[in-house]
């Protein structure tokens, strides 16, 4: 019963693991894009307001 009880903690913590990892790299790729986003965006406005 102990070493179930062990395999499962195991199982769990790396499960645990994993899960904290993708969501830390999704919410960093997120933050990326919208980094790229908003440069784009203030070059567009930078370009619009030379052009008026």
């Amino acid at each position: 019963m102990a070493n179930n009880i062990d395999s499962t903690h195991i199982s769990l913590i790396t499960l645990t693991i994993l899960m904290i990892s993708f969501l830390i790299w999704l919410v960093l790729r997120t933050l990326k894009e919208g980094r790229k986003a908003l440069t784009e965006i203030n070059k567009d406005r930078s370009l619009n307001r030379k052009n008026i």
